[in-house]
């Protein structure tokens, strides 16, 4: 029978204190990694909420140019952004306008695509827009200039 020596047995696995050094250092690690990766995600909020209204801006001054200088209203917005129209503003699957988006757009602090009058918000909408011109279309609860979001 093998029998080790005792400086051979000595070696065969890693001691305590080498395990609490390696804990202590991913430790470390993790503490100066994960703020980064929380500050990502909010950047990528902002971002993301940023592109949702220009996207929606794009589509709001196509549909505009093709209806005689009228912006869809509140209570139709997203039937006539994402369907087809006539140039009254008509909802047509054989219309000759639009779809301007694929679908309705959901702000992504609120998870909601609902739309509703400048000032209206409540922390269960998604967007405010009024149709008078300048159109204004903005995320609710968000500060476009400074990027930050206040739940209504």
């Amino acid at each position: 029978m093998l029998t080790l020596t005792r400086i051979e047995r000595r070696h065969t696995g890693f001691t305590l204190v080498e395990l609490m050094i390696v804990v202590s250092i991913l430790g470390i690690l993790a503490a100066l990694v994960v703020p980064k990766f929380t500050n990502a995600s909010e950047q990528a909020l902002v971002a993301s909420t940023k592109d949702q209204l220009r996207l929606m801006r794009v589509a709001l001054e196509r549909y505009k140019l093709d209806h005689d200088d009228a912006y869809p209203a509140i209570g139709t917005f997203w039937s006539l952004l994402t369907g087809k129209t006539d140039r009254d503003g008509t909802i047509n699957a054989a219309g000759d306008y639009g779809p301007y988006l694929k679908s309705a757009a959901k702000n992504p602090y609120t998870s909601s695509s609902t739309v509703v009058a400048i000032g209206a918000g409540t922390a269960t909408d998604g967007w405010e827009y009024d149709s008078v011109s300048p159109v204004i279309f903005t995320a609710v609860g968000f500060n476009e200039t400074t990027g930050v979001f206040t739940s209504p």
